[in-house]
């Protein structure tokens, strides 16, 4: 059941790929952006509670790491509209 789901949420994300393309990676990558600065903001109104920090710093770094997957995401696109490999 679970690789069902994962399967289709591939395949869905390769078709919106193929038919959007490169402003879909990059309205993935500046809604995470944004994401990153909301967090960023919260972490300094809860400095008092060190539960609230942690939440809010693993939260900052899943959001890092989604992005520069998806950076890297919009560099393998360009190379191959370039013609070249990644």
């Amino acid at each position: 059941m679970i690789a069902e789901i994962l399967g289709a949420a591939r395949r869905f994300d390769e078709a919106v790929q193929t038919r959007v393309g490169r402003p879909y990676q990059m309205v993935l990558g500046a809604g995470l952006v944004i994401e990153i600065v909301r967090r960023l903001r919260e972490l300094g109104e809860v400095a008092h509670s060190n539960a609230g920090i942690v939440g809010i710093a693993l939260t900052i770094l899943l959001y890092t790491l989604l992005l520069i997957h998806q950076l890297g995401e919009l560099h393998e696109h360009a190379a191959r509209r370039r013609g070249k490999p990644a």
